[in-house]
């Protein structure tokens, strides 16, 4: 038998051989075009060109005037009850927005825009009405509630509370015992009502690489990453002995994903295409603004924004990854009697399903804002330039632009609340700060509606 012969012979195999061979090269082609992710169990410290945090420093006259531009949002939404609509006209609120809320009253008062008065009667009725708000049946407060009704809304989920946003609502109710013990015994009351053991619940063993009783979040929780836990587990793990363990360690273990040669947190969101690479920056921009940063959240924050740094250079956008993502608003008109369901179109206040949470990418005004604050150089600068068309006079600030680069158009408390946190930063740093009190001392008096001093 001929050479030839045999390899006409054999053509079907060899076809077959080559199918496998072509096929398996495309398949390592894929994977090395793809993120690496890895598990680790060592600690994130600070890199060696971590920046110097900035200075404090006065407002400039601009910054005075968009300060007061986001406070309005306040004015504007502000329920008889003392609560806050978490969009603008739209009532309804979260335990999450109502944080914000308490956020921005402080914050407006260490800007000088409010009076110290104005600052006490905002917080007292607030506490009050979170104080008559209709428990769940495990006694703690629902995620969402009608601003008017006060009655509690459900979404997809069954409503059944939020660990996330209880840590972002105790921040504030922090800062008040530390810095305005005068609304400390509102405060403790408040708490007492509240039956925040039900938040944390015990589990076994998750997966056999942590063969050890877990603590889990009891609730579904639509901020559950690892960025958005870091963030509240100083808050959190004050609830009782196991809290601190169910909010710190993420349900699979912490994986670390590199992004431009530079590993982050994996925080990917699953999307119907699978999924994505993504960079949840919120919490981190939080964390520093309120409560300061550790080594980790710093860290973490600044090789995400060297990476949004990078990513911003490209000329194809397609490779921009998504840092910000828009709220859902509940349906709060079912709850209303005789009101049918609501119903949004696509021109409407449009709102994308929980399943594709990419679809609700957001280059958002408040990540703009709180990146300037914290890291101030030319692309943090120019970020916040490119958000000004957003300012709404007489109303607040848009949330930004979304995926398609078309604004966004909604007016919510979460986006104003985060600029004046940003700006605060700038003039007074973190919010939690015990070293900022002598500081803030001149600031205690009821003149404190002559303006921010412009630079």
């Amino acid at each position: 038998m001929s050479i030839r012969h045999g390899i006409r012979s054999a053509r079907s195999y060899l076809t077959i051989l080559i199918g496998f061979m072509v096929g398996f090269a495309i398949v390592l082609w894929v994977e090395q075009q793809m993120p690496k992710r890895i598990e680790t169990a060592e600690g994130i410290v600070l890199s060696k060109d971590f920046p110097a945090l900035p200075a404090t420093r006065a407002l400039t006259l601009d910054e005075a005037l968009w300060a007061r531009v986001a406070w309005q949002y306040f004015v504007n939404n502000t329920q008889p009850n003392g609560l806050v609509n978490a969009e603008a006209s739209q009532p309804w609120f979260s335990l999450w927005s109502t944080g914000s809320y308490l956020l921005a009253s402080i914050s407006a008062y260490q800007l000088h825009i409010i009076s110290r008065s104005e600052l006490d009667d905002r917080i007292l009725s607030a506490l009050e009405t979170l104080g008559t708000l209709p428990l769940l049946e495990n006694g703690h407060p629902a995620t969402y509630y009608h601003a008017e009704t006060l009655t509690p809304l459900t979404r997809s989920s069954d409503n059944s509370g939020s660990a996330i946003d209880m840590g972002r609502l105790m921040i504030p109710l922090q800062i008040l015992l530390w810095r305005y013990p005068e609304h400390a015994l509102a405060v403790q009351q408040l708490l007492s009502k509240w039956h925040l053991d039900d938040l944390i619940a015990a589990s076994g063993p998750q997966n056999t690489n942590l063969p050890v009783t877990r603590w889990v979040m009891r609730a579904d929780e639509s901020r559950s990453s690892y960025g958005y836990r870091l963030y509240a587990s100083s808050m959190l793990r004050t609830i009782n002995t196991a809290s601190g363990l169910a909010v710190t360690q993420p349900p699979d273990g912490l994986k670390m994903i590199e992004i431009d040669s530079i590993m982050v947190p994996d925080e990917g969101l699953r999307t119907p295409w699978g999924k994505q690479p993504s960079l949840v920056t919120l919490p981190y921009v939080l964390t520093g603004l309120e409560q300061g940063f550790d080594a980790r959240s710093g860290e973490i924050a600044w090789r995400i924004m060297q990476i949004l740094q990078k990513r911003s250079q490209y000329e194809d956008q397609s490779v921009t990854i998504n840092t910000d993502y828009a709220e859902q608003a509940p349906d709060y008109t079912a709850s209303q009697p005789d009101s049918p369901p609501l119903t949004r179109t696509a021109t409407e206040n449009a709102v994308a399903p929980d399943t594709n949470p990419a679809a609700r990418a957001l280059l958002s005004t408040r990540g703009a804002f709180g990146w300037y604050a914290l890291f101030r150089n030319n692309w943090s600068n120019a970020m916040r330039q490119h958000m000004l068309p957003m300012l709404e006079p007489g109303q607040g600030w848009k949330s930004g632009y979304n995926i398609d680069g078309s604004v966004n158009p909604k007016i919510e408390a979460d986006t104003n609340a985060v600029i004046l946190e940003s700006l605060n930063y700038i003039t007074s740093g973190q919010l939690l700060c015990l070293g900022c009190l002598s500081r803030a001392g001149a600031a205690d008096t009821d003149n404190a509606q002559e303006g921010v001093t412009p630079e």
